[in-house]
């Protein structure tokens, strides 16, 4: 086995109570883990799960420096949805056009290829729906007047591009320079920043979006009062992060893709995050399902446990049984759907 070099001593902090509720109980969830999906940043990392509000935490963790060594090779730097990306198989690109189509029809999209079938048959495979839904981040059509959306962590920019598509006024923010640098190379509205640097935009935002974000953060409540500061009374916050009390965390563990140390700090459980957005002052939260999420995560978890690593299971199509019968249950049981989805709004 090759051997794991360690983080920086001078780059790791102390994390003496929880991220989430401030208690300072805790117990031990796994310990010597590393770096199992993109196999690029070194040491070794410890998982406490709070004995209060149930979610876990990393400790020590990297600092605020030195993070940036857990992305040196990550998913936001390549335009992945890029058209020559799209898959070859001729069934998954017959697939893709018809959810075009629908894309096209319920957002006022103008996607292609698109198959004009699509709009009609999406609808009637709820997991396929659901999942060009949570694509779109449920969004609704911006007001005739002009909408602001601002998309916190926006990765490689692909969500921004079909939100400015649709006619929103979008535009985002990360911390990751190259995940810059890349969307900016796509002609989007893009900037190095964090939300505590938008200091003058208070209640600008009619949306605010944060897709697979509020785990890589060290601080996830001062993120979300940020986040409440830029909305607009009655303004929106849709969000998603891994639930680590999904079926998928029971099943493999420690092989778990979404522990995925050390970019995952923080990780919630349905109550756990809901509770947050209530004591952060949003209301009306609902809670939404991402469709077909298990497919990948099982094939990337599996491809752990076996000892590889989880980007080489990324290309998997077929799901396996135990995948299929756990997105059923998920359907019906939403604590343990593998993805958090929430909207939530001022």
């Amino acid at each position: 086995m090759q051997e794991i070099k360690p983080w920086p001593a001078d780059g790791l902090e102390h994390v003496a109570h929880c991220p989430v509720c401030g208690n300072a109980q805790r117990e031990l969830l796994y310990n010597d883990l590393t770096d199992r999906v993109f196999h690029v940043a070194p040491g070794t990392w410890t998982l406490y799960r709070c004995t209060q509000c149930a979610s876990a935490y990393l400790d020590p963790r990297p600092n605020a420096a030195t993070i940036g060594l857990a992305y040196e090779q990550y998913y936001t730097h390549t335009a992945e949805d890029a058209p020559e990306a799209l898959p070859k198989n001729p069934l998954v690109r017959q697939l893709h056009a018809w959810i075009n189509d629908y894309l096209n029809a319920r957002y006022g999209l103008a996607r292609t290829p698109a198959g004009l079938r699509g709009r009609w048959l999406v609808p009637l495979v709820p997991s396929f729906k659901a999942k060009a839904d949570t694509k779109m981040r449920h969004l609704p059509r911006p007001p005739t007047e002009g909408g602001r959306l601002l998309d916190v962590g926006f990765g490689n920019g692909g969500f921004l591009k079909l939100a400015t598509e649709m006619g929103w006024n979008a535009e985002g923010i990360d911390f990751d320079p190259k995940a810059v640098e890349t969307a900016r190379a796509r002609g989007l509205n893009v900037r190095c920043a964090s939300a505590a640097d938008l200091s003058a935009q208070n209640e600008q935002f009619d949306i605010i979006t944060l897709s697979h974000v509020l785990e890589h953060v060290h601080d996830p409540i001062t993120l979300l009062k940020e986040l409440y500061r830029l909305l607009k009374p009655g303004g929106l916050l849709w969000l998603e992060t891994p639930n680590l009390d999904s079926l998928g965390a029971k099943r493999f563990g420690r092989n778990w893709r979404d522990l995925d140390p050390p970019r995952h700090l923080v990780l919630f459980n349905t109550d756990s995050l809901r509770n947050s957005l209530a004591r952060t002052g949003f209301g009306q939260i609902s809670q939404h399902w991402n469709g077909m999420v298990l497919f990948s995560i099982y094939a990337q978890s599996a491809a752990i446990a076996r000892g590889q690593y989880g980007q080489e299971a990324v290309r998997q199509v077929m799901p396996s049984l135990a995948a299929i019968l756990a997105e059923l249950r998920g359907i019906i049981q939403p604590i343990n759907r593998e993805y958090i989805t929430f909207i939530a709004k001022k």
